[in-house]
């Protein structure tokens, strides 16, 4: 039996934006309580876990990791800190250059297991027309005025460009991908960080919608699977590319058939091979 602990998920009011939520900790429901509901898993059990395989998502406090425990690490530094001094307990990477990173600086037993991508049904995209571009994100300051200035130099493509940084649910994203044709991710700082992840991109290719993103370390799980980009120059040349409908069907046979590595359903293989 497996056992997952994930702290809870919660809201912040948007200041600048009343009555809006923005989500935190999204990881603890996509790596907590999606794969233990799917699995059948317990979820921060009180009890009843001792001869559990029990993961920890995220987890900066080791006072309940037992030798033979696994933690997932996302992006928590301080828990790979923490993995120096106790190298029998196990550690879960999200993507490759992570999966090397760690095993660069820890000595742990290291599983590699990416996310699952959010289209549990498979949802298709069914638009004909090549016009909405999207964003899914968090509303940092630098996010918002990013996005403006994409937003701004879409524009003068006639493409529309529509962020979206509230949401609740897993459904509230699906339907955000529905109405888009193209998924633009247009931050080129911080590219050689190994803790990011090609989640994002690999949610859009399971609709088939293909994505325009800067070059970032942990995107080489997803190389030729997106077009990548180096500046606001490139990108706004991609999206004018792609909207040749015969340059952008060249794209989502390809990216759907890829994304299936990341369902849930083969995802959830992962987990089981740990018992």
């Amino acid at each position: 039996m497996i056992s997952i602990f994930a702290k809870h998920t919660y809201y912040l009011d948007d200041l600048d934006n009343p009555g809006k939520l923005f989500l935190r900790r999204l990881t603890s429901r996509v790596r907590g309580e999606e794969i233990a509901n799917y699995l059948g898993a317990k979820l921060n059990p009180p009890s009843g876990y001792e001869n559990d395989v029990c993961i920890y998502v995220k987890f900066g406090r080791f006072d309940r990791v037992k030798d033979g425990d696994y933690v997932d690490l996302l992006d928590d530094l301080y828990a790979i800190e923490q993995l120096k001094t106790r190298p029998k307990v196990k550690a879960i990477a999200m993507s490759t250059p992570h999966l090397e990173y760690v095993r660069g600086i820890l000595k742990n037993n290291i599983t590699y297991i990416p996310h699952h991508h959010v289209n549990f049904e498979r949802v298709r995209r069914r638009r004909k027309r090549i016009i909405n571009c999207g964003y899914v994100g968090s509303a940092s300051g630098y996010d918002i005025q990013l996005n403006r200035k994409i937003g701004r130099r879409l524009a003068e493509l006639g493409l529309n460009f529509m962020p979206l940084f509230h949401y609740a649910t897993r459904e509230d994203i699906i339907n955000f991908y529905k109405k888009i044709d193209l998924q633009i991710i247009g931050s080129f700082k911080l590219l050689n960080i190994p803790y990011y992840h090609q989640t994002k991109i690999v949610n859009a290719m399971s609709f088939g919608i293909p994505t325009i993103a800067s070059q970032r370390l942990g995107y080489r799980d997803v190389e030729g699977f997106y077009i990548p980009v180096n500046n606001m120059d490139e990108l706004v040349e991609a999206a004018k590319m792609l909207k040749d409908p015969a340059q952008y069907n060249l794209w989502p046979e390809k990216i759907i058939a890829e994304s299936e590595k990341y369902h849930i359903g083969e995802i959830a293989k992962l987990y089981k091979q740990l018992v």
